[in-house]
C-alpha cells in the first residue's frame, strides 16, 4: 500500500459584527480596519465559518 499526501483548498467565509464609535462611515471603517490589523478580531473556526468551497489541489506520492 502506498501513502499519498492530499492537499485540500478550503475557501471559507467569516462574519463577525463589532461596534465602533465614530463620526463618519469612513472613520468607522478605518477604526474597524485598525482593530482587525492589530488582532482584535478573532474568529471561532468551529462556529463562525461557512465552507464556501473545498477541493483537492494536490496529490503527492510519498517515498517508501
Amino acid at each position: 500500500m502506498n501513502q499519498y499526501r492530499v492537499t485540500f483548498k478550503r475557501v471559507e467565509e467569516f462574519y463577525q459584527t463589532i461596534l465602533v464609535d465614530a463620526s463618519t462611515h469612513d472613520e468607522a471603517r478605518e477604526k474597524a480596519d485598525k482593530l482587525s490589523e492589530n488582532g482584535a478580531i478573532e474568529f471561532d473556526y468551529f462556529k463562525e465559518s461557512d465552507v464556501l468551497e473545498e477541493y483537492i489541489v494536490d496529490v503527492e506520492k510519498l517515498s517508501n
